[in-house]
């Protein structure tokens, strides 16, 4: 979890003591709905996370829906999570909102007490942390925001990701998951007591469904990223990434080096395994528009204070494709000492 958000959800949660813790034109048809930077050079940290340079062309789509989907994330950013408009929830949230934070309570009753404590002010235009990325698919919306890690003592800082994934009904937020890692306190209380949500997935050949797609070039693109997944990050067979990975390829983890021989050397430190048919941990969702696919995968930890009990969080990926291959990969990991093994 990125810090500027761990700060701002630890308030709400301490307050609430829920937590211990206009017009663009549309971009033409094939664009990047993120462009690369413009110019890269391979240096020893990994290439910085750039904010998209035209926000609100990012929102634009050729299909009216998803247009509309990315919109009303993006309202309900900057409009409550920014500013504190609290009372927009009733229109932007259904009343029964899944909640799938791991140290947030669910439903929209709990959304506006959460959210009632950010500073009130006028509604901004775009939303902050800026944006990366926006992108939709049938009912899903996949919001990337840019964060900036300050340096502290004995670390530089750096640049990463937060992610967040809604699903929209009739014109309403649903249902959302984020990038947040951070443990539930003692005092967030249990799902079946209105508290997060567990994050739930699809594991074995029940994952081949979110690959597909109208589009044969959407569910192309959802294949390669599922095939680098099972046959790089999954097995460790990092000689494949010649194969699926352009020669120009840019990396934003702040642990791995740049480019395709970061990428191989990253994943060369992992015990070669059998390939899966499917993605080991549980497939959330898989989430592509235009040159960019999405992944989010369940992951389950030990919970820190109830015995015998675990807790879920959401790991998020994002892709960019270019020509068949993969052209730069984005996600929330945070800057782990160097001693440390490859989070994944």
């Amino acid at each position: 979890m990125t810090m500027m958000l761990t700060r701002r959800l630890m308030l709400v949660a301490a307050a609430l003591t829920v937590a211990a813790c206009e017009r663009t034109s549309a971009p033409p048809v094939g664009a990047s709905a993120n462009p690369a930077p413009a110019a890269i050079v391979h240096e020893i940290e990994p290439v910085d996370v750039v904010a998209h340079p035209n926000p609100l062309a990012a929102l634009q789509s050729a299909d009216p829906m998803l247009a509309a989907n990315k919109r009303l994330v993006f309202d309900l950013w900057r409009s409550v999570v920014d500013a504190g408009h609290v009372e927009l929830a009733d229109e932007l949230l259904i009343e029964g909102y899944t909640q799938h934070s791991p140290v947030l309570r669910t439903g929209r009753k709990a959304f506006k007490e959460i959210f009632s404590v950010v500073p009130r002010r006028e509604i901004p235009e775009l939303v902050e942390p800026p944006l990366v990325a926006s992108i939709a698919e049938g009912s899903l919306v996949a919001m990337a925001l840019l964060e900036r890690i300050p340096a502290r003592e004995g670390a530089s800082g750096y640049t990463t990701v937060h992610f967040n994934l809604f699903r929209v009904d009739g014109g309403r937020l649903a249902e959302h998951w984020h990038s947040v890692q951070t443990a539930p306190g003692p005092d967030v209380p249990v799902p079946e007591e209105g508290g997060p949500q567990p994050v739930t997935g699809t594991s074995g050949a029940a994952q081949l469904a979110l690959l597909e797609s109208p589009d044969p070039r959407l569910a192309d693109n959802k294949r390669l990223v599922f095939d680098v997944w099972r046959q790089i990050v999954d097995a460790g067979h990092e000689e494949l990434a010649d194969r699926y990975l352009d020669a120009g390829f840019i990396e934003h983890n702040p642990n791995a080096a740049p480019g395709r021989e970061g990428f191989k050397a990253y994943f060369a430190a992992r015990a070669d395994l059998p390939v899966e048919a499917s993605i080991r941990a549980p497939l959330v969702a898989m989430v592509a528009e235009g040159d960019l696919v999405v992944l989010a995968t369940m992951q389950e930890h030990p919970h820190p204070s109830r015995v015998g009990r675990t807790y879920t969080t959401t790991w998020f990926d994002m892709f960019r494709v270019v020509d068949g291959r993969l052209a730069e990969h984005w996600d929330a990991a945070p800057k782990h000492d160097a001693r440390a093994q490859p989070a994944g």
